[in-house]
């Protein structure tokens, strides 16, 4: 996994850099990392994490 994950994480950020600016697909990619941090801070033991997360998802939802 320690090998794996930094490899993996080169690979999304390429991706990244090669996506076209898109309103519509800036917000599914918002949906999508607030996927992805629900599950990170899911797994975190800590309330400082739900705490942050919740005032994120606040601040998006404000955008809209």
């Amino acid at each position: 996994m320690a090998f794996l994950l930094p490899l993996a994480s080169k690979i999304v950020m390429d991706a990244v850099t090669k996506i076209p600016e898109n309103e519509e697909l800036g917000e599914m990619m918002i949906n999508v990392c607030v996927a992805i941090l629900r599950k990170a801070v899911a797994m975190t033991k800590t309330e400082m994490d739900d705490i942050l997360l919740e005032q994120v998802v606040a601040a998006i939802q404000t955008k809209e």
